[in-house]
């Protein structure tokens, strides 16, 4: 339960994320959409709102077909990528290094997430800014097309209303399609995984991170509620102190001081958090990391108790 996650670290994941659902695509697609949508979430830190928007541009591009070419263009790949054979809209595909000239067995997906990931590190990296803080897929797709793919949104290519839908649909896939009956998808998919740190509040951050793009500041898991009033109530999000059982609310993320889950302050100073998923009176199911030293995500049942510090309401969808 002891905090390590220090202020502005970066949210990370490990294990596979998958979505539940109907998805814009199937097969083969829907392994490489999957499979782009986890690396941008893992490795360069996207909100969900931001892969999935992500996703919706991928898919007008080339249908994630990593081998998609079109010579009139010279642009291949995921992302449609210039220089395959023609330089009329100039040199992106090489500049890893990975790919190499038009030798196809060169064009993979592994390659184009590794040229992903040297543009969105480099000189691309204000789209890496705005989708790693995106709360909005729609908004994320339309950032996309025009800061990494250069279309502008008044041009007809860039479709606007087709990536809308379509980031609407991912995001729905990979968060709200199976989220019932007492159970948080987005959570559901981390169950006994480790995410970041591996300590309590990382998945807490990761949670918050992943619906409003925010990352919680502080020391203490204890302390979320006060430490990041400000930010969370900027971001639509309830605040609720030292509440009561009939004020506890699935969704929200709850947090503990020192008491019967935290510990005695003398062996636990830090606090304890967790995100509830559902509330049946008095008792409440959660979403837990760092349980007894287990370093992985676990569902738990609770009690409601004097302990527990504060809520943090998301907003509503």
């Amino acid at each position: 339960m002891i905090l390590a996650l220090l202020v502005g670290a970066k949210v990370e994941v490990n294990g596979d994320i998958s979505g539940n659902g109907t998805p814009p695509v199937t097969g083969e697609a829907l392994k490489v959409a999957t499979k782009t949508y986890q690396h941008l979430m893992k490795e360069q830190h996207f909100t969900s709102a931001g892969a999935s928007g992500a996703l919706a541009v991928g898919q007008r591009e080339s249908n994630f077909d990593p081998k998609a070419i079109n010579p009139a263009g010279g642009v291949a790949g995921l992302f449609q990528w210039s220089g395959w054979g023609s330089f009329i809209n100039g040199n992106r595909i090489h500049a890893e290094g990975s790919i190499k000239g038009m030798d196809l067995s060169t064009l993979t997906l592994d390659n184009e997430l590794k040229l992903l990931d040297y543009e969105l590190n480099g000189s691309y990296s204000k789209v890496k800014d705005l989708l790693s803080k995106s709360k909005d897929p729609v908004q994320a797709a339309k950032d996309w097309s025009l800061y990494y793919e250069g279309v502008s949104l008044s041009d007809g290519q860039s479709k606007i209303e087709m990536i809308a839908q379509l980031a609407n649909q991912w995001y729905a896939y990979f968060n709200g399609a199976a989220s019932s009956g007492g159970s948080i998808k987005l959570l559901d998919d981390v169950l006994g995984k480790t995410v970041g740190s591996g300590q309590c509040y990382a998945l807490s951050n990761y949670y918050a991170h992943a619906i409003s793009g925010l990352t919680l500041h502080g020391l203490n898991a204890s302390d979320i509620g006060s430490d990041n009033k400000a930010q969370l109530e900027a971001a639509g999000w309830k605040v609720i102190f030292n509440p009561s059982a009939n004020q506890l609310v699935a969704g929200s993320i709850v947090n503990w001081g020192a008491g019967s889950v935290a510990g005695s302050m003398s062996t636990n100073p830090y606090g304890h958090t967790g995100i509830i998923s559902s509330v049946k009176g008095t008792k409440f199911v959660t979403y837990e990391q760092n349980v007894g030293g287990v370093q992985i995500v676990q569902s738990m049942t609770r009690n409601w108790d004097e302990s527990i510090t504060s809520i943090c309401i998301p907003p509503k969808k």
